[in-house]
């Protein structure tokens, strides 16, 4: 042993010396204290009602969206479909003429826009007027013509405001961009709607309700996953251990490393979101991995004679560095998801890891004070008999006689699982995020399937001299870069200053078709019209007062970001060749966002991957300064990753914020076990591999069993949240722990017996 190995062994054996005795007391005092004043502050944390943490803040992305809100206003609006078979008769008119009336009074609406207040520009006795596009009322077949020919006249109003089977109106609600007030309005519309219209077949959807949505569903997840967490848990824990104290004491060191969590990530001024709604379940779960092996420790000591506190104190120092490294190595994993640009997620990977170290020196502090309090553990309630140690103690002769073999078959395993990585594709879908039985979900897809367009890319069109858009050749560019974009398959339909432009022209030249005008003379008098006109505050949601900036709305099908990432791309190529060099197109927008973000995955997942992995392997280098052992310990951490990767590729689960997670969260909890196995490994070593795996297989891995099945079970239990990704990433996650398990007891002490390692002695 080094000195400075017997430095640290001399002051751990000194705290844990005062942590049984004099410090016993008052340490219990200080942590009961402390967690009452955090868990003030854990039962307040707040639920996001933005989506302001799951989208990147690039430089230039969002300057590009705050420069579009500028000119343009708030992009996120609801969409409020009422079928009927009788749509434009007479009564059912008058139904959604009053929702929308009543629409247009609530909090937080700054605009409504239906079949009954749409309205179309013609040729009048004075000149152009505004007229209802829905016109008065008249007896017989004469009315329904007069609808059929408005909205056939008017294209562009008509593929936003009904279905081509004339059953289904649309209602556009456009939002103040203030999130309190949204919260108010939507509630309010959501009340109105459930109760005087649920006669009425209604859906409703909208970027905005998909963020209230998100935020209902993680208070309903709190109110599930948590107590599912600790009943699941205990159980476990109960079964297992076949003691009230080790059940009652992983609880404790539980709730405690929950309230210090939480309520320090509360007072630092943050909300849960979709991706930190994780936080209480992990560190729940990687609260109780740690408690597992100081119980364990404490277990192992049944039967030994001398002072109990001497024979905690000693126990508990073998355990100290490996449960401190263990800690460190999961923090130093979910540390380097902060590599990522997404808010959400750098959070997570934050306070999570935070939260670890937290555990780990709740479990330093209370398990010794604890359990000294505690009289031994008598031999004959030792739990390390029966089936769990038969059954380790043929892994153990199974890596001992066959080597060869467990590597082989590890390895080819691991080369199915790389095989289907290739078949993991990179989307995020937001609808798709919830489950198909909730409304939500119901809503957005009948409005797809009725009308289509439930989302919407913005584009922001300039000249590259910034001179006005007002000469007929940039609108002609702009009206074959619009029917081009129409044409492409996942487009719903399109919409921008053109449409306002034709109808005034049609009405100005009294014509029944909709067209540009045939100079830049006749075009520069509509420009003139359109600056008087007294409705600018609808004009300037498509262009800025001088006519320089326009505005693109691209209103596509409910795809994910791949699809959409492919859909921007193929418009970019569109605009560069029906526009030319002259013209700037930039792509913006709240789902823009997403899919730029969804985009930058694979590349944040391989950073926070390989800065996961070097900080990881640098601990283990620390611990047992060790090449050997270092690139041994290798294989049973990657493997477990490559089968997860193929896991998810056969299973075609897609690459998106919450399963982009895994592999940096996996490799600093796969590695635990695998300090832990190495380190009591160390101590049995005298020179016979053979026998030293023997020992610390039956010996170390019912707790590495134990602790690989709390942590199965506790992400498991993430399995009941509203959120896929969350379901991906909590199951399987779970399942890597058990493959993590297998490669621990069969890859590793394989590997050991395989290359009859010296490095046993290494630390002497």
């Amino acid at each position: 042993m080094t000195d400075s190995h017997k430095i640290a062994f001399n002051a751990i054996g000194s705290l844990l010396s005062w942590l049984v005795g004099k410090g016993r007391q008052g340490t219990l005092f200080v942590v009961l204290a402390t967690t009452l004043f955090l868990a003030f502050f854990a039962l307040q944390v707040p639920i996001e009602s933005s989506n302001v943490s799951m989208v990147s803040h690039t430089k230039e992305l969002q300057g590009n969206y705050d420069n579009f809100r500028k000119i343009f206003g708030n992009d996120e609006v609801l969409l409020l479909a009422i079928t009927d078979p009788d749509l434009l008769e007479s009564e059912s008119l008058q139904t959604i003429n009053r929702i929308t009336q009543e629409l247009t009074q609530i909090e937080g609406v700054t605009r409504v826009l239906s079949l009954t207040n749409a309205e179309q520009l013609v040729a009048g006795d004075f000149g152009v007027e505004l007229i209802p596009l829905i016109p008065e009322q008249d007896a017989g077949k004469n009315y329904q013509i007069a609808i059929s020919k408005a909205l056939e006249q008017n294209p562009v109003l008509a593929q936003l405001l009904v279905s081509k089977d004339l059953k289904t109106s649309m209602i556009i609600i456009d939002l103040t961009g203030d999130i309190d007030q949204q919260g108010r309005g939507l509630a309010a519309i959501e009340t109105l709607l459930s109760s005087d219209y649920s006669n009425k077949d209604w859906h409703l959807t909208g970027i905005p309700l998909q963020k209230l949505t998100v935020s209902r569903l993680i208070q309903r997840d709190q109110q599930v996953i948590i107590p599912f967490s600790v009943l699941a848990l205990g159980t476990l824990l109960f079964l297992v251990f076949r003691r009230f104290s080790g059940l009652l004491l992983p609880l404790a060191v539980m709730a405690i490393s929950l309230c210090w969590t939480v309520g320090i990530y509360t007072l630092c001024g943050f909300s849960l979101n979709t991706i930190t709604a994780l936080l209480p379940p992990v560190i729940m779960v990687l609260s109780v991995s740690t408690t597992v092996h100081l119980y364990n420790g404490w277990l192992q000591i049944a039967g030994k004679s001398g002072d109990p506190k001497l024979l905690i104190i000693e126990e508990f120092r073998e355990l100290f560095l490996p449960c401190l490294f263990t800690a460190l190595t999961t923090a130093l994993g979910l540390v380097s998801l902060t590599v990522s640009s997404i808010p959400a997620v750098k959070l997570f990977g934050a306070f999570s890891a935070l939260g670890v170290m937290l555990s780990f020196a709740v479990n330093i502090l209370l398990m010794p004070a604890l359990l000294s309090y505690l009289p031994l553990p008598k031999i004959s309630r030792r739990y390390d008999k029966g089936r769990l140690n038969a059954l380790l103690q043929a892994t153990a002769k199974l890596t001992v006689n066959h080597p060869r073999l467990v590597m082989i078959m590890s390895l080819l395993l691991a080369l199915a699982g790389l095989s289907g990585l290739s078949q993991i594709n990179n989307n995020t879908d937001l609808i798709r995020f919830v489950k198909p039985s909730e409304k939500i979900y119901q809503d957005t897809m009948f409005i797809e399937r009725a009308v289509g367009g439930v989302n919407s890319l913005e584009f922001i069109l300039t000249r590259s001299d910034n001179s006005s858009l007002t000469r007929l050749d940039d609108l002609t560019r702009v009206d074959k870069l619009q029917s081009s974009i129409n044409g492409l398959q996942q487009v719903a339909g399109s919409y921008s200053l053109l449409s306002v432009i034709k109808q005034l022209n049609r009405a100005e030249a009294n014509q029944d078709q909709l067209s540009l005008p045939d100079n830049d003379k006749d075009l520069l008098y509509l420009f003139d019209l359109l600056e008087t006109s007294p409705n600018q505050k609808q004009l300037r949601k498509l262009t800025n007062p001088e006519f320089t900036t326009l505005r693109i709305n691209v209103r596509i099908k409910a795809i994910g970001s791949a699809d959409a990432a492919d859909l921007v791309s193929r418009v970019e190529q569109l605009a560069r060749r029906d526009l030319g060099n002259d013209y700037d197109l930039r792509p913006t927008g709240e789902f823009y966002q997403v899919v730029v973000d969804s985009n930058r995955l694979v590349s944040n997942v391989a950073r926070s991957f390989c800065l996961s992995l070097s900080m990881v392997l640098a601990a283990i280098f620390i611990l047992f300064r060790s090449f050997k052992l270092l690139a041994m310990a290798l294989i049973p951490n990657l493997v477990p990753l490559a089968w997860t990767g193929g896991l998810m590729g056969y299973l075609h689960i897609d690459l998106s914020t919450g399963t982009a997670m895994i592999a940096a969260v996996v490799i600093g909890l796969t590695v635990d076990s695998t300090i832990h196995y190495l380190a009591r490994f160390q101590r049995e070593y005298q020179g016979d591999s053979k026998q030293a795996v023997t020992i610390t297989t039956t010996a170390t891995g019912r707790a590495l069993t134990i602790s690989a099945l709390v942590l199965f079970l506790g992400f498991s239990v993430g399995g009941l949240s509203s959120f896929l990704p969350t379901i991906y990433f909590s199951l399987l996650t779970g399942v890597t722990m058990l493959g993590a398990l297998v490669c621990d007891l069969l890859v590793l002490p394989a590997s050991l017996v395989l290359f009859n390692t010296k490095e046993g002695s290494a630390s002497e």
